[in-house]
């Protein structure tokens, strides 16, 4: 275990960086336990296939499917039914594809769980855009002072610097006075 304080008492990056990786892991571990159960009422009888989809299937052809539910038949666990959801066009591609799609399931569960594929023609919900940065403009003359000024009755410079940075893209984010 590395140090979690410089010499100084603050904390050091790998400590926060640390921090971090539990928060996100302890946030996955309650979506896990939220979605589970509706997993489960669709066939799924783990997540991870919903979540984990991209990495079963490739990224291209999870662009163009996602399974709507696994499903057995009664008293059965293998064998079953994998259906997904595809657009017109990329539905005759998956059918030629369906060997293979299979081959990957199967090979994630670990055992043979779909035997059978199952093509909804619908059209599959538009991908979310990844966020993008806001558009931030450079701070004029006044503004700086301002800021500095602010910022200089604080007595650790570390703190002073941080604040200003803060200051600094908040105003930056705002459209020009």
């Amino acid at each position: 275990m590395g140090q979690r304080a410089d010499p100084h008492g603050r904390e050091t990056q790998a400590a926060i960086g640390t921090e971090r990786r539990r928060a996100t892991a302890a946030v996955a571990r309650l979506l896990t336990k939220l979605l589970t159960p509706a997993a489960r009422q669709r066939g799924f009888a783990a997540v991870a296939v919903i979540e984990e989809w991209p990495l079963i299937v490739g990224p291209a052809l999870a662009r163009r499917c996602h399974p709507v539910r696994l499903a057995f038949r009664p008293g059965s666990t293998t064998g079953g039914t994998l259906v997904l959801q595809a657009s017109g066009g990329a539905a005759l591609e998956l059918q030629h594809s369906a060997p293979q799609i299979l081959e990957r399931v199967n090979d994630y569960f670990g055992f043979r769980a779909a035997a059978r594929l199952q093509l909804l023609q619908m059209p599959l919900r538009p991908a979310r855009p990844e966020p993008t940065a806001p558009s931030m403009r450079p701070l004029n003359e006044a503004e700086e002072a301002v800021l500095a000024e602010s910022v200089a009755a604080i007595g650790d410079a570390d703190l002073g610097a941080a604040l200003a940075a803060l200051g600094r893209s908040i105003k930056a984010r705002q459209p020009a006075p």
